[in-house]
């Protein structure tokens, strides 16, 4: 509490801190609700138009490189204006884009608003982070972002589940193709249209219960409130570049995004390869290999509690400790994967999640806050996450040449190489702690 204890103060600050999390936590896994339809929705497209997998391809790398553009933009702008206002805007972007997908039947127009999807969605990180820098002060993030983090576990989990049954409920429609086949596919659209409104609700009511900072509603400053510092200036003080100028001089902050390019781009490896390569290498049935890679983001939501919490619990809010020792626990767990039989796989994956998506979180969510500061942690929240994203679209093309020219355990050794040098890299911050 402040120095001069006001029962009605922290009695404001507690509900308004709640609703801060919620607000915020609600807000992220909303915009999975219109992330996934695509992937969802796919094979019955392909049935409809008879398009191949290669569009799809084009498509989904156009969503990639409109979320890595949006990332260095709009984290920038959520430090200049309200958070709340950008998030505001993404989710409406994004509501009105999955809508006008699900009424197109042209291939550019599909592209193009998947591509806008993308830039769309990237309003949402940044514009999170900073609220939640706003509300909760450096000593107690790592405990707070532990429960936090699992937005987007879970809000992956429910916009696949919602996807998957409006697809498997919708009306079927049977015509014969030019070549003369019959054909039976599911409406799809209405899993793009169901996605737009679900989220219209959770986005609603996400910027509703939210306000940027605590002096939007007579609040003093976190860190005054918590007696850390004087308050901070006001963001619109000073212009983007500026502001942008300052946060890309500090050393911390590159050092997070060089890491976080390898940590996504060994994530998205398993998101995007772990099911081909259990059916391909390892012989099982698709759907067992479905069920088994599930536990890479379910095990992986423990890791990020458990890394968050010891950030703060164990290592004094210095968060690079707990990342390079998860990432050095990451490098065994990728050779246990490949070495292991059928039987330990899920124990394997499992591990690797946990010891992925730990550093993952603490990198891009709770280390930015830190090092950014609150007057610039949308702008390296977008800068780190915009070097992960692209990691993020290179693992896809990266991983599949691999496998073809070198094969699957060469995949293992860069993947390995790749922790490793992540490990390496962020331990040089290993005695660093954040500003306020």
């Amino acid at each position: 509490t402040c120095q001069d204890a006001n029962p009605e103060v922290d009695r404001r600050f507690r509900k308004w801190r709640i609703r801060a999390f919620w607000g915020t936590w609600l807000a992220y896994a909303g915009f999975y609700l219109c992330r996934k339809t695509l992937t969802i929705a796919q094979p019955e497209l392909m049935k409809e138009f008879g398009w191949g997998a290669s569009l799809f391809g084009v498509m989904l790398t156009g969503y990639h490189v409109g979320y890595a553009t949006g990332q260095f933009i709009n984290g920038p702008l959520s430090d200049k204006w309200p958070a709340r206002k950008i998030l505001t805007l993404g989710l409406a972007a994004t509501v009105l884009l999955n809508v006008a997908f699900g009424f197109s039947t042209s291939v550019f127009l599909m592209g193009l608003f998947w591509t806008l999807n993308g830039y769309a969605q990237s309003a949402g990180w940044p514009a999170v982070i900073k609220g939640m820098s706003n509300w909760f002060s450096l000593r107690e993030r790592g405990k707070i972002m532990a429960p936090w983090g699992s937005c987007y576990t879970i809000g992956d989990v429910v916009g696949t589940g919602l996807a998957a049954f409006v697809i498997g409920h919708t009306a079927k429609v049977t015509f014969t193709n030019p070549a003369g086949h019959s054909v039976t596919y599911s409406e799809w659209q209405w899993v793009f249209w169901a996605g737009a409104a679900a989220l219209t609700l959770v986005g609603v009511l996400a910027v509703t219960m939210f306000r940027d900072k605590p002096q939007d509603v007579g609040l003093p400053d976190i860190e005054v409130y918590h007696q850390i510092a004087e308050p901070v200036a006001e963001e619109s003080s000073s212009s983007i570049w500026r502001n942008t100028a300052e946060i890309m001089r500090q050393g911390p902050i590159w050092v997070l995004a060089f890491s976080y390019f390898g940590i996504k781009f060994i994530r998205y490896t398993f998101m995007f390869w772990a099911v081909t390569f259990l059916t391909l290498e390892r012989g099982m049935a698709t759907d067992i290999a479905g069920y088994i890679s599930t536990l890479f983001a379910l095990v992986g939501l423990l890791g990020t509690m458990v890394a968050s919490y010891l950030s703060d619990k164990v290592f004094a809010s210095r968060r690079a400790p707990i990342c390079t020792i998860m990432l050095l626990g990451l490098m065994a767990s990728l050779i246990f994967f490949w070495r292991a039989p059928n039987a330990l796989l899920p124990l394997a994956i499992g591990l690797v999640g946990f010891m992925t998506y730990g550093p993952d979180f603490v990198v891009s969510a709770v280390a930015v806050m830190d090092f950014g500061s609150r007057k610039g942690a949308a702008t390296a929240a977008g800068f780190v996450n915009g070097m992960g994203s692209i990691g993020q679209a290179l693992s896809g093309v990266v991983v599949g040449w691999v496998v073809a020219g070198m094969g699957w355990q060469s995949v293992f050794y860069l993947l390995t190489g790749i922790a490793l040098f992540c490990s390496l890299l962020i331990a040089t911050l290993w005695n660093r702690v954040g500003t306020h």
